[in-house]
């Protein structure tokens, strides 16, 4: 493409040439004008400096041109003119097209550093999210394997005593048996916020069961409403996707509960030919953009872990809704 313009911008020199001498007796110096959008396109395609050398060709022609009808051409202080414009015409278009390279040089150069930056910052979100995965997973070890070996413990001690004094008909029979059932229960809540934690069935039930487990959990614990909304037959989704999806509703409802003051969350979970969809809903109260930015942030850096994006909306029951979308080439849909 380069070599065409360079051969055509030459046969338009040499046309030039051919015109200007054959005209000049008719437009004398006038024949300069056209020059002038010449040395412009010159300087701009081809730098400051060759459209200065172009100048002076041009310059040395003129003159020759001007000394062979110089019989009829005697208005000497005119041959000034044309160069003079022709000289600032080059310098300002090879300024600009230098201006224009640097620019176009410093925008490379940021692209490539907003480039190495964002590759910077998805690698410190992946870890971020790597991270707070490990930690979930040792603290719901720590709530299972420690809290409630101790609670075991405790509801084994309840029971021989309640047995105990059953057997000696002791009337703080009542009392013990009111410690078994509360050890009994505040030992399933740690069962429950332990799983919430690091969901270790995810891969083996998939991610319907483990979502409204994690619904369960949020009805027993905050009082609220909490449906799960499945239409269809789903895929198996590879845990890794699972556990993300797991992660995002997990964060979005104590988002919506503990932020938003949310007594109503809606989850609903459809397919398509070409991607799963799971749209989010909930009823809470309106907070300011950058509250809830900086919340769903981590949400985004989720989903950039499995190729998927947010869409957030109003449906018709006044629920705030973000739908997510995520593609799922390798797996079949079943019908």
């Amino acid at each position: 493409m380069f070599h065409r313009t360079t051969i055509l911008y030459i046969l338009i020199w040499i046309a030039y040439v051919v015109f200007a001498f054959a005209k000049f007796p008719i437009y004398l110096y006038n024949v300069s004008i056209p020059v002038m959008p010449l040395i412009a396109l010159g300087s701009w395609l081809y730098g400051r400096k060759a459209g200065l050398w172009l100048v002076l060709a041009g310059t040395i022609y003129f003159f020759f041109i001007c000394q062979y009808f110089a019989d009829i051409y005697v208005h000497y202080y005119e041959r000034l003119l044309a160069p003079v414009l022709c000289y600032y015409i080059a310098g300002l278009f090879g300024t600009l097209r230098h201006k224009l390279d640097s620019i176009k040089t410093a925008n490379l150069e940021l692209d490539e550093l907003v480039a190495e930056r964002n590759n910077d910052l998805e690698a410190l979100a992946a870890k971020l999210i790597d991270d707070t995965e490990k930690i979930r997973i040792s603290q719901g070890q720590l709530l299972h394997d420690g809290i409630g070996q101790h609670l075991t413990g405790i509801q084994l001690y309840c029971s021989s005593l309640v047995d105990q004094l059953l057997e000696e008909k002791n009337s703080s029979v009542s009392v013990a048996y009111s410690l078994r059932k509360k050890g009994n229960i505040t030992h399933n809540q740690i069962r429950q916020l332990a799983r919430m934690m690091f969901p270790v069935k995810i891969g083996e039930v998939g991610l319907i069961p483990a979502l409204q487990e994690l619904a369960s959990c949020f009805v027993d614990f905050e009082h609220v409403e909490f449906n799960i909304l499945e239409f269809g037959k789903q895929p198996e989704l590879p845990e890794n996707i699972a556990l993300q999806l797991y992660r995002i509703c997990q964060e979005h409802t104590n988002h919506a509960i503990y932020q938003l003051s949310a007594s109503r969350v809606e989850v609903q979970i459809f397919t398509t030919k070409l991607n799963f969809i799971l749209k989010f809903g909930h009823n809470g109260s309106a907070q300011p953009e950058e509250n809830e930015n900086q919340v769903l942030q981590l949400i985004d850096y989720r989903l950039q872990e499995i190729s998927g994006h947010a869409q957030s909306g109003y449906s018709v029951n006044h629920l705030k809704n973000t739908i997510y979308t995520i593609p799922y080439p390798e797996i079949e849909v079943v019908v």
